[in-house]
């Protein structure tokens, strides 16, 4: 089990969002804190939620259990302790590092969505293949197709925006 002493009942599966830092919603209030993908708690560049979802989950009942203890309130003020303890966790560490990659992608997506996938997939095909041609030539293919899709300037200029957006 991933949560010690734990045992998984049931499974289900759902839409995921893809919203990351720049999306996360209020995430308390009298009575309530938001966790896991309703909290937008999503690390779209990794495909990862499950593991931040499960993170923000135990720190929420963290958080209830020590208010708890402390005979304090459920109240929005008192609930403030649980996003000071997310901001000391990986969870928020990595939703800030790649924050600005999921507008970068879908704003250029006719390249991130398209024009890449397909180049990379082609260049993959014609240097795994097995076919007798030698890999100077497969180099020089791979090249020109990259270079007929798209100028090198527009292709430097797609990388450092990626660079710039990861940081």
């Amino acid at each position: 089990p991933l949560l010690e002493g734990s045992e998984c009942k049931e499974y289900a599966a759902h839409l995921i969002p893809e919203g990351g830092y720049k999306a996360i919603p209020q995430l308390v209030g009298d009575g309530w804190i938001v966790v896991g993908d309703a909290g937008q708690f999503v690390n779209a560049v990794h495909r990862e939620g499950s593991n931040l979802a499960m993170t923000t989950g135990r720190i929420a009942a963290d958080t209830v259990v020590w208010l708890t203890r402390r005979k304090e309130e459920m109240s929005k003020a008192n609930f403030l302790e649980y996003e000071k303890r997310l901001e000391q966790t990986f969870v928020m560490k990595d939703l800030k590092k790649y924050k600005g990659i999921p507008a970068l992608l879908h704003s250029n997506k006719q390249n991130f969505f398209g024009l890449y996938p397909k180049l990379i997939s082609g260049a993959l095909q014609t240097w795994f293949r097995v076919d007798g041609v030698d890999k100077v030539s497969k180099e020089k293919e791979i090249f020109q197709s990259f270079r007929r899709s798209r100028t090198l300037l527009g292709m430097m200029g797609d990388a450092f925006k990626l660079v710039r957006a990861w940081r």
